[in-house]
């Protein structure tokens, strides 16, 4: 093919030196040959990893030539290896692209198994290179540890990897020690990942239907619902669930209501705990609440407690509630050692733990 490729780009040159007739469409086919057969020499000389070898392509690049040389720095102190080239193709008329899917160090420390491919978009005039623009089909993550990088390894940043006038100092020091900030990034994430309350692929769920009522996320929109249900029990609530005067109260405001409800949505959105409304099967009237959290006692994987008003709870429906949320737990939340303080567990031996 590039034997080809270079037959063409002669007759391009004899066209232009007088030296043979040529028609317009010959002429701008020889000229685009030519253009193929420079930015393959380019892709060639840029994985060489050698300054001067790629200078001479770039020298009426204009603000390309630095950026391109640095790129060849970056390329070399990441450890890039060639793993794919395509062949060199027109984008436009005076436009060349080049694929090149590589293995790199920063890359491989983030363990996705991706392989990046990276574009090279050199713009031609009178077959000489005057402008490469460069851009890589980079996942989400890569971005996202060159910010936890940003903010966790200032020193990283400040040192091989300082910028003059927009351009890094030492761009192959900058590749390697970026390469080992994506390894502590990914060991972070790991470690997060295990400390974690549910698995990160767990969806929990946002609407459960039971034979006689249903539970829904507590949110702002139950706010009133909410309200009250735990102020018509207020002594109930303080002797069965909080054992506490602290909460319910008599003295709760409106806006204490709201932000108790923008809380509970916050911390479920975020994945930290989950708090239910339990609703008639209408959705009129709540019954009370379930709360699924990390366990503040070593040795259970969740701790989970719920309250009904005091007229359900007349009726039955505590009991009725419990032995339901122990099933639903066990049956559809990640966890193991489930604690329900003050039901499972006696409260005396709870507070000894």
């Amino acid at each position: 093919m590039y034997k080809v490729l270079r037959k063409q780009t002669a007759a391009y040159m004899l066209c232009m030196a007088g030296l043979s007739t040529c028609s317009g469409a010959a002429n701008t086919a020889a000229e685009s040959s030519a253009n193929l057969v420079i930015a393959e020499g380019m892709i060639d000389a840029f994985y060489t990893f050698d300054s001067s070898t790629l200078q001479p392509f770039l020298s009426e690049a204009g603000e390309s030539e630095e950026s391109i040389l640095s790129y060849q720095a970056w390329a070399e102190g990441g450890n890039y290896k060639v793993l794919v080239r395509a062949p060199c193709v027109s984008e436009s008329a005076n436009v060349i692209s080049c694929s090149i899917t590589v293995q790199d160090d920063p890359v491989v420390a983030l363990e996705t198994g991706f392989d990046v491919t990276d574009t090279f978009h050199v713009t031609f005039e009178d077959t000489v290179i005057k402008g490469v623009e460069t851009s890589s089909n980079d996942q989400p993550i890569y971005y996202e540890a060159r910010e936890w990088v940003e903010v966790n390894l200032p020193e990283v940043i400040e040192g091989p990897c300082k910028r003059e006038e927009g351009m890094r100092v030492t761009p192959g020091d900058c590749a390697r020690a970026m390469t080992d900030g994506y390894k502590q990034f990914t060991q972070a994430k790991k470690a997060e990942a295990s400390s974690a309350f549910i698995p990160s692929k767990f969806v929990p769920p946002v609407l459960v239907e039971a034979v006689n009522f249903k539970l829904v996320p507590l949110g702002p929109d139950l706010v009133d619902l909410d309200f009250a249900a735990y102020m018509s029990s207020i002594e109930h609530l303080q002797e069965t669930f909080t054992r506490s005067t602290n909460w319910p109260h008599q003295n709760i405001t409106d806006e204490a209501a709201m932000e108790d409800m923008l809380n509970e949505e916050d911390r479920f959105n975020r994945r930290e705990s989950f708090a239910y409304a339990v609703l008639t099967k209408d959705g009129e009237r709540e019954m009370g609440c379930v709360y699924i959290k990390p366990s503040s006692k070593p040795g259970f994987g969740a701790e989970v407690s719920l309250w009904v008003t005091k007229a359900d709870f007349d009726e039955g429906f505590d009991a009725q509630l419990y032995d339901w949320a122990e099933q639903w737990v066990e049956m559809s939340w990640p966890f193991s050692d489930v604690a329900y303080p003050g039901r499972s567990i006696e409260w005396t031996a709870w507070d000894k733990l």
